[in-house]
């Protein structure tokens, strides 16, 4: 059961990009606030539901996780106008895996022992080697280096998304969700105002995308439940199997690549998916 409640978060954060590219639209920073919103307004209806509470300690740690994942998210939707949601959901899922995986693995302690090590870091290589042959030979050039660049600048903000709440007390992570989402509205508005230069007022193409918020609030709530069910590694690789879905949806549907290279593509995930597997085993 803790494994399916993990792989919920991966088929929202899926379907995530495309329905941004082929219904809500706007900029990157456009829709970096809206979806913030929307998910400051779904933490909030469940904070009046259920009445959550949380130590000042832990309400810190959860908004500080949520101004990071501000960073992570920019550099992501930056990517799919861009690079396309075909490349940039391969390559950001590498660099958040090798992140996360490490400091999950080596700093919190959730590797144990040589045996443990060994598995996690070969998964990690099998990770690297699906994506690869997803994207490396068709995907990569030279013309899109800053683009690479900059994933892998804002990719230190996943990490300390998911990093942070590992610090918390509460033995419950949704009880972090309302704070955790104020962190990420609070940090989206101040790039929304550095990039834009104005106050967002009237912004159609901003609130449009609150029912992005809306999509990524279910996984955003569950995957804070499967980090206390699964660990930081075993949740956070759960989630990236949304590469699965987000790249070959953005193949078939948003016309990104020639429909050939599907085949090569689900050779690449399937290979990604296999280290995934692997990595849940320790």
């Amino acid at each position: 059961m803790a494994i399916l409640i993990g792989l919920i978060p991966a088929l929202f954060w899926g379907i995530l990009p495309i329905w941004m590219r082929k219904v809500t639209g706007g900029s990157f920073l456009q829709q970096l606030l809206g979806t913030s919103m929307g998910i400051v307004i779904t933490a909030t209806v469940l904070q009046l539901i259920f009445r959550f509470s949380i130590s000042g300690h832990d309400f810190w740690l959860y908004f500080i996780s949520g101004a990071f994942w501000s960073f992570g998210q920019c550099g992501q939707y930056w990517g799919y106008g861009k690079l396309g949601v075909s490349l940039t959901m391969p390559l950001s899922t590498a660099f958040q895996i090798i992140g996360n995986s490490l400091i999950g693995g080596w700093l919190f302690g959730e590797w144990t022992g040589w045996h443990d090590n060994l598995i996690g870091l070969g998964a990690l290589v099998i990770i690297i080697l699906g994506v690869l042959v997803a994207n490396g030979v068709v995907g990569f050039s030279v013309k899109n280096l800053r683009g690479y660049l900059v994933l892998l600048a804002t990719t230190f903000g996943y990490w300390g998304y998911s990093g942070f709440p590992h610090y918390a007390n509460s033995t419950s992570g949704i009880n972090g969700f309302l704070p955790q989402a104020l962190g990420m509205l609070s940090t989206s508005l101040l790039l929304y105002l550095i990039g834009r230069r104005r106050l967002p007022g009237n912004d159609p193409a901003g609130l449009k995308n609150i029912t992005s918020g809306l999509i990524f609030s279910v996984s955003s709530s569950v995957y804070l439940i499967s980090l206390q069910l699964n660990g930081l590694v075993n949740a956070f690789v759960l989630t990236q199997l949304n590469v699965v879905v987000a790249t070959l949806l953005g193949i078939v549907i948003l016309k990104e690549a020639d429909p050939r290279r599907t085949l090569t593509t689900s050779a690449g995930l399937g290979i990604l998916i296999a280290g995934a597997v692997l990595m849940v085993q320790i």
